[in-house]
């Protein structure tokens, strides 16, 4: 059998409110599917700003791809607003990308012999946006006995739920479609988001908890609900089925991933830190990071281990003010930033904010506009 794979590629999506990654009451149920018969990663992350920016690397890297003998379909969403009636869900960009897929499926199932990958590129959840009417129904009785306090929270879960729910509705549909032509031997298939999404839990949050004063607001694009996406991958291995990874990733390494599923080296990665997720989906051994660097467009800098997240203001890394500036947070458990411990852990924050000089030195200047691909460019 020759490698296939299809790549649902979203710009953002929210990690927490899906039933893979904890939530209660958000009904997805084509993303638990998928979750359940694939690898979750618990620990993807990614900056708010790429360097370079991965749209980029990744169009150098399909070209490289084709003239490996690779058929590439690479398809977008086109860039319009969403709607509100159950009567237009079908006219939808997401709806057209969906069954655009779906006929680039059909025509790549005529090739059983061929090396294949199908490109999906979506804005994701367009957020804050209007879902159609029928998904806005399934969580009318959400609001029902809600606090006073927390009712504003949950009217924006509530309308998120329904955009995501949609969205799910989709996905089932491309789900469906690939089982119907591919059976037993699907492709694999990855979801990735390449940035978090924030939900209204963080800027509620001050209403009830102490969120640390200090904190300035230049650094917000670095919470962790903004760097923290999901990332599902099922079909590579069939003892994978289900199974979490707590390593830490980011969504680029998705490229190197696929090279390597491919059984080709890439040019186009080779000056990038990304790493090949397939010894983890494999079960073989690799060397996990120790940390993942992140910018903001503002010049601020973080740096992830699987025990901290220090995050930086950039006059903060000019100043004169010693090893204590900066913030430091306890992770997994403090999801949200609000406690910061750096005077609790002086050395690890030593430690951190020399990794993150370190890093911030060999670093080019911040890219320019990203150059999207064409929508519907095919290839082959």
């Amino acid at each position: 059998m020759p490698p296939r794979a299809i790549v649902f590629a979203l710009d953002q999506l929210s990690r927490r409110c899906l039933g893979c990654y904890g939530h209660e009451w958000i009904e997805t149920p084509n993303l638990d599917r998928l979750a359940a018969r694939g690898v979750v990663f618990d620990h993807s992350f990614a900056s708010p700003v790429e360097e370079p920016p991965f749209t980029d690397v990744t169009s150098r890297w399909i070209e490289q791809l084709k003239r490996k003998g690779v058929s590439v379909r690479w398809l977008c969403e086109a860039d319009e607003p969403a709607v509100g009636d159950a009567e237009e869900l079908n006219k939808t960009s997401l709806a057209r990308l969906v069954y655009q897929a779906e006929q680039a499926l059909v025509e790549l199932s005529r090739e059983p012999a061929a090396p294949w990958l199908l490109w999906l590129e979506s804005r994701g959840i367009g957020w804050p946006g209007l879902a159609a009417s029928q998904f806005v129904e399934l969580y009318a009785d959400e609001l029902d006995d809600v606090p006073e306090s927390l009712i504003a929270l949950r009217e924006i879960e509530v309308m998120y739920a329904a955009l995501l729910t949609q969205f799910d509705h989709f996905l089932g549909c491309l789900l469906a479609s690939i089982e119907r032509l591919f059976g037993d031997a699907p492709p694999v298939l990855i979801l990735l988001a390449q940035h978090g999404q924030a939900v209204g839990e963080g800027e509620l949050l001050s209403s009830f908890v102490n969120r640390p004063s200090e904190t300035p607001s230049d650094i917000e694009s670095l919470r962790d609900e903004l760097v923290h996406p999901p990332l599902l991958i099922a079909g590579a291995a069939h003892d994978s089925l289900g199974s979490r990874r707590s390593e830490l990733v980011t969504p680029a390494d998705v490229l190197p991933t696929l090279s390597d599923w491919f059984g080709i080296s890439s040019t186009a990665l080779a000056d990038q830190d990304e790493r090949s997720l397939l010894p983890l989906l494999l079960n073989t051994d690799c060397v996990p990071r120790s940390e993942l660097f992140l910018r903001d467009h503002e010049g601020g800098a973080a740096v992830r281990t699987s025990e901290f997240y220090f995050i930086q203001r950039e006059s903060d890394a000019q100043s004169e003010e010693g090893d204590s500036s900066g913030w430091l947070f306890l992770k997994p458990e403090d999801a949200w930033e609000l406690n910061d411990v750096a005077a609790q852990y002086p050395e690890q924050v030593t430690t951190l904010r020399t990794a993150l000089a370190s890093w911030r030195a060999g670093q080019r200047q911040p890219p320019g506009p990203v150059t999207h691909p064409v929508t519907n460019t095919p290839g082959g």
